[in-house]
């Protein structure tokens, strides 16, 4: 699964970088997406849905992320309570610790660079 930067989701979905970056903060605030975590298909796809919901209701970008991501949120979480086996922690181990592996790098080639 391809992951995005900011800056990559900003272009993926044609908008501003601050309504990029207010999207994470919701996503966040809703258990979303982790703080080191980046953007995904799905993200892709709710910001898509936030988007249509905020020009069909003719409402700000902030309400748009408060309303339109309450249904997500309640499905993200019946479908993450399911699997509660040891073999489901032992794989969002593995992925925070390549998200975060990820992310360390990216760091240093941009201190690398500075350099």
């Amino acid at each position: 699964m391809y992951k995005y930067s900011d800056e990559e989701f900003k272009e993926k979905v044609r908008d501003k970088i601050g309504n990029v970056r207010s999207f994470k903060k919701h996503l966040r605030e809703k258990g979303l997406i982790g703080n080191r975590q980046q953007f995904s298909e799905k993200h892709v796809q709710m910001f898509e849905e936030v988007r249509e919901y905020k020009n069909k209701n003719h409402t700000t970008w902030d309400f748009a992320f408060q309303n339109g991501l309450k249904n997500d949120s309640e499905l993200e979480k019946t479908t993450s309570d399911i699997p509660n086996s040891s073999t489901a922690v032992a794989e969002n181990s593995k992925k925070y610790i390549e998200d975060t592996l990820t992310e360390i790098l990216k760091t240093l080639k941009r201190i690398e660079q500075k350099i």
